[in-house]
């Protein structure tokens, strides 16, 4: 009996580590790529939807307000008129007075998703073709909008996406997450791309046209699911559109996190992955060899337990190694012993994101259903018309 476990925990274990060389090779394929040599700067219009103060929120925005790139303008919405988010955008607007900013009371919800009902207010509102899709807790460089415009000069290009890399940790929760996207998040989206010309979009960087938007059902498709990223991602590639990558850095800001919004983050993102392709769920396993390789050191021991941990620690320089790679830095070694933990704990969200039915998102409790389709636990929630939404400039700021 201990020698068929030994048996299938070894197997186990080797198809993992084999797997996570092959995606790390993929991703580091797709991080090498040279950009394109087009550069057109069609005038862009950012969508910014604002809740709360994000870590790093002030830098985050005047971020947007020193981009190197002749015509743009960043529309920030809220649906709260006195969220503390909008206090963070006046202060930007006071310190940098041409910043192409608008701030928009969004008050309105369309359907049970609150960001996109925030994207469509902000839609309506928008100058230009080219609208760009950006999360508060995002930080770029000033060549960020020109690289990604080039990727979308290629007219069989329907929707840009970003590379996402986790920065600024000064809690374990923080290195927790920036570990978990800058290893397993940034492996599993390229190796799909590289592997099966799958493209898993992320929507804290996207770029596309109104026109080829609104072709695919536009956001009314997706107001009440909570994979609209993955799901637009998927209409445009249906749509016979292909999906680009951009390999200009986008930062996201994670910096004082407790442990539990790392848990409830990733237990979410495992039951939208489930929603949405069930087969990858089950295999999401296979990309993780830690837990594998800890539970084969302590039920085989003697020289193969020896060996278990030296494919731990070769995880863990695989992990350091793209780290090094995507941050420029070297991996700290309390981050480095922080590997391990950090695999057995995302097991852990894997299980229970299988078994759970419900998402607590942003002060939000809701059930997820098939396709990451959202409803209600208690109550109806109050949604208006299409029709009906309307967006309010605040005109403090309006230019």
């Amino acid at each position: 009996m201990k020698s068929t476990l030994v048996a299938l925990l070894a197997g186990g274990a080797l198809s993992s580590i084999g797997m996570t060389v092959a995606s790390q090779w993929a991703a580091l394929r797709i991080l090498g790529r040279v950009p394109s040599g087009e550069r057109p700067t069609p005038p862009i219009t950012i969508l910014k939807p604002l809740k709360g103060v994000d870590d790093g929120l002030l830098d985050n925005l005047l971020s947007f307000a020193s981009q190197e790139y002749p015509t743009y303008e960043v529309l920030l919405g809220a649906e709260d008129a006195e969220d503390p988010a909008l206090a963070a955008a006046r202060e930007v607007m006071a310190r940098v007075p041409h910043a192409p900013f608008r701030i928009i009371h969004c008050p309105r919800r369309t359907g049970m998703n609150p960001k996109v009902s925030i994207l469509e207010a902000l839609a309506a509102r928008a100058r230009h073709e080219h609208v760009l899709i950006s999360d508060s807790n995002v930080r770029v460089g000033p060549g960020y909008l020109t690289a990604m415009a080039a990727e979308l000069a290629d007219p069989r290009v329907g929707l840009v996406t970003s590379i996402i890399v986790g920065t600024a940790e000064r809690t374990l929760g923080a290195a927790l997450e920036n570990l978990h996207l800058n290893s397993f998040i940034v492996r599993s989206t390229l190796a799909a791309n590289v592997f099966i010309g799958h493209a898993c979009v992320i929507g804290k960087s996207m770029l596309l046209r109104l026109g080829d938007l609104a072709a695919v059902g536009g956001f009314a498709s997706v107001r009440d699911v909570l994979a609209e990223d993955y799901l637009l991602g998927k209409a445009f590639q249906e749509a016979g559109f292909r999906v680009a990558v951009s390999t200009e850095p986008v930062r996201t800001v994670n910096e004082r996190w407790r442990l539990d919004r790392f848990v409830s983050r990733h237990v979410r993102w495992t039951q939208m992955r489930r929603r949405v392709h069930l087969g990858s769920y089950l295999v999401e396993p296979l990309f993780n060899p830690v837990p594998l390789l800890l539970l084969l050191s302590i039920v085989a021991g003697g020289a193969l337990a020896w060996t278990a941990l030296l494919g731990v620690a070769l995880k863990v320089a695989l992990d350091a190694a793209l780290w090094s790679r995507m941050r420029g830095e070297g991996m700290s070694w309390r981050c480095a012993f922080l590997v391990p933990f950090k695999d057995v704990l995302a097991t852990w969200t894997w299980v229970v994101g299988g078994l759970r039915r419900t998402v607590d998102w942003r002060g939000n409790r809701m059930r997820i259903g098939e396709g990451t389709r959202l409803e209600p636990i208690h109550g109806a929630v109050n949604v208006s018309e299409q029709a009906e939404v309307a967006t309010i400039v605040d005109q403090r700021w309006a230019a």
